[in-house]
């Protein structure tokens, strides 16, 4: 039986890197159609996107929001989804999906725009899903773009509020399993589940963090469901990793929205002397970043205060809390330029 799967590609202001992505995935094999979501983007991204598509003569179709009712796509095609806004990363892609299920796919694949992928690994990757249907949720083997025997990502364990990483930076060739890894956590950007996982609402993802976080608290969710999860290792892509969110971003604020995020996620998951425990074991691992980072004692005093006072009263991370970490120094205090 044949198994439809929706491609989600998430763009913002990065169309060279998205369009090689698709190229990629032309040539690749099985029944799926491709949704190439763009966030809001005013670089002229979706125009760059669309005229690729034109050149390359691809079936495709330019929807904006607020007109996605009865839009379909057919396997082969691609469609061009052109956003209002910036919704970040889970909110973004949670509209693609709505979206996608107006053509009932068996699969949603999530897939960053900054990978490359193998012709065949959308096949093994439903091929082990019909091996193995005890596992709904899929990742494939994710290597370096620019080192390919080294592996970014093979899924990784989830255990009391933290995560651990399987085989990352090491060759692949050192892999010890030979058909899969059983994983607890997954990340976001390789992500393979079936549409029945969906919520009511056609989401998959969490809206609480504007950005990142969104794949740890799937796993936490994941896990608690008891839904397996598994790296697919003869399936293989590969990542670019940190075209994101480039580094001419402020240091500071990307650190303190990553454990801010951290610290929302475990407080909203765990019991509140579970949290207060995990924070208090945490502290001293932020406390030796920020040192390798030459941050001095009072910055280091100053940022983990926040963090804390932060952590306890929010339930989400806005793109106003984003931007504004982002104009911030360690101590909180807005960056003069």
């Amino acid at each position: 039986m044949k198994m439809k799967t929706a491609i989600i590609i998430l763009n913002w202001k990065g169309a060279a890197v998205t369009i090689e992505c698709l190229e990629s995935l032309l040539v690749a094999d099985g029944d799926f159609f491709v949704i190439v979501t763009d966030n809001g983007s005013l670089d002229g991204s979706v125009e760059q996107i669309s005229q690729w598509m034109t050149q390359k003569n691809i079936s495709n179709k330019l929807v904006a929001e607020g007109a996605e009712n009865g839009v379909t796509c057919e396997c082969g095609e691609m469609l061009l989804y052109s956003l209002n806004e910036n919704y970040g990363f889970a909110k973004g892609n949670n509209k693609a999906i709505a979206l996608a299920m107006n053509s009932l796919p068996d699969n949603i694949l999530l897939l960053n725009n900054d990978t490359v992928v193998n012709s065949d690994f959308l096949v093994k990757l439903i091929r082990f899903r019909e091996k193995h249907p005890e596992y709904k949720v899929l990742t494939p083997l994710i290597n370096f773009f620019f080192d390919k025997e080294l592996v970014w990502n093979a899924g990784g364990v989830l255990r009391y509020g933290f995560r651990k990483y399987y085989y990352g930076r090491c060759k692949a060739s050192e892999i010890k399993e030979r058909e899969f890894i059983e994983i607890s956590f997954v990340t976001g950007c390789a992500l393979l589940v079936p549409a029945t996982m969906l919520d009511d609402d056609k989401k998959l993802l969490t809206e609480r963090f504007f950005f990142g976080e969104e794949d740890f608290e799937f796993s936490l969710r994941m896990a608690k469901s008891g839904v397996k999860m598994a790296c697919v290792l003869n399936s293989l892509i590969y990542h670019k990793v940190g075209t994101s969110l480039q580094q001419k971003h402020n240091i500071p604020g990307k650190i303190y929205i990553h454990f801010l995020n951290r610290f929302i996620d475990v407080r909203l998951h765990y019991s509140k002397i579970f949290f207060f425990v995990w924070r208090f074991i945490y502290k001293p691992y932020i406390a030796l970043l920020l040192h390798k980072k030459g941050c001095t004692f009072a910055e280091i005093n100053s940022f983990i205060s926040r963090l804390y006072n932060e952590s306890k009263t929010k339930s989400e991370v806005t793109y106003g809390d984003f931007v504004k970490a982002l104009s911030q120094d360690w101590c909180g205090k807005e960056i003069t330029r």
